[in-house]
Formats: C-alpha cells, sequence, structure tokens
C-alpha cells in the first residue's frame, strides 16, 4: 500500500471545514480582503495603490488554487 494514496491526496487538499490546502488559500483571500475593507484610508491615491495590491495578491491566491485543482491524483 502506498503512503501517499487518493484518498490521502484528496484529504490534504480539500479537507473538511478549516482543513486542506485549497480551504486554507481560501480563508487567506477571504482575510486579505476584509482586511483590505477594514482599512480606513486619509489620501485616495493610497487607496487605490493598496488596492492594486490586493487586488494583484487575491489574483495570485486565485491562481494558485487553480493550479493546485489542475492536479488529478490516481
Amino acid at each position: 500500500m502506498r503512503l501517499y494514496d487518493y484518498d490521502f491526496c484528496q484529504n490534504l487538499v480539500y479537507g473538511g471545514w478549516d482543513l486542506g490546502i485549497i480551504n486554507n488559500l481560501r480563508d487567506a483571500r477571504d482575510e486579505i480582503k476584509r482586511n483590505f475593507e477594514d482599512m480606513d484610508f486619509e489620501n485616495a491615491s493610497v487607496h487605490e495603490e493598496m488596492r492594486e495590491i490586493v487586488d494583484e495578491m487575491i489574483s495570485e491566491i486565485d491562481q494558485l488554487i487553480s493550479t493546485i485543482q489542475s492536479v488529478h491524483f490516481r
């Protein structure tokens, strides 16, 4: 029996509740969004610069999730 069988890998990637790589990445993405929304900006240009950074971070997390989900286990 292999140590890293299909069920083990699926559980690692998609584990329920707060377990699993995908769920943790989604939680991180949601926290980044919430933290940005909670920030108090006095300067509109700083707000826009920060929005660009946050959007890039979210995009990179989404790309990572897509890449991980494209891996198929046997």
